[in-house]
């Protein structure tokens, strides 16, 4: 029984910088390198900057799971669908945290346009809600924007820049309860078709800012291996992916000292040939 309190305060503690608030991390590739994606141009750039979904050139669609410390009610759902056009790329995302007494929802819908040669930007619209099975709290809904910039000012060097909530929305003006508002800027450099590494700080407002890391190694035409590290709290990361023709089946885990590991799956699917 002491275990299982001291797990649950260690949890309450953590929420706010492990969880994010509403923006949760979403897709296996991004956990593996513990969240250091901000410059990544697959589908999941829907979730990490919008700016990358203007490089995708086939239509994309994916879906994740993950479970925190392997609570089944600390689970988060996604999917997102990306359609590459003339124009740019449009994207439409969700996910949900929770379980039946508590829950937060997501939904997004995104535009990205290449603006040059080595330079994007992207923008999408959320729709957030919170829902706590309660009399007096209930459910409460609000919009917030996010928008990213992309560059590859040098050949396989790239810098990414995302903000999340840049409306600065509210979701009850009860208790002044806020939606976070969170800078992310990175960079990766790619030596060889063969590894990657990137680098990126993320900076809540109204939290310490986190450092983070992740190195991916292309060890087969079909596998792909990462791992990484996280700041306040300390998180290592792990995982691997496997090309599978048009399909990608991503396998990750965090790892936190005292509560142990929060495992992650995604699918991806992308249609024609490259």
């Amino acid at each position: 029984m002491r275990r299982i309190l001291l797990s649950f305060c260690l949890i309450l503690f953590s929420l706010p910088t492990l969880f994010a608030a509403d923006n949760y991390p979403t897709g296996a590739r991004s956990i593996g390198l513990a969240n250091s994606s901000v410059t990544i141009n697959d589908c999941w750039g829907a979730f990490q900057n919008q700016a990358a979904l203007a490089w995708m050139d086939r239509i994309s669609v994916g879906a994740s799971y993950d479970n925190r410390f392997t609570i089944s009610n600390l689970s988060t759902k996604g999917f997102v669908f990306a359609l590459p056009v003339k124009a740019g790329t449009f994207a439409l995302s969700g996910n949900v945290f929770g379980y039946s007494q508590y829950s937060e929802k997501k939904a997004g819908i995104a535009f990205a346009k290449k603006l040059g040669e080595k330079f994007s930007a992207g923008v999408q619209l959320d729709y957030l809600n919170t829902f706590i099975n309660d009399d007096n709290y209930g459910s409460h809904t609000t919009f917030a924007v996010e928008a990213g910039l992309l560059a590859e000012p040098l050949k396989n060097f790239r810098i990414g820049l995302h903000v999340y909530n840049l409306s600065r929305a509210k979701l009850a003006e009860y208790a002044d309860e806020k939606i976070p508002t969170i800078f992310r800027l990175g960079a990766s450099y790619r030596f060889s078709e063969k590894l990657f590494w990137s680098i990126e700080e993320e900076k809540d407002i109204d939290q310490k800012a986190v450092f983070k890391s992740g190195l991916e190694y292309h060890v087969a035409e079909v596998l792909y291996l990462r791992g990484g590290i996280s700041t306040n709290p300390t998180l290592f990361s792990f995982g691997f992916g496997l090309k599978m023709g048009n399909l990608m089946l991503d396998m990750a885990s965090t790892y936190h000292q005292v509560l142990g590991f929060s495992p992650a799956v995604s699918l991806t699917y992308q249609f024609g040939k490259k």
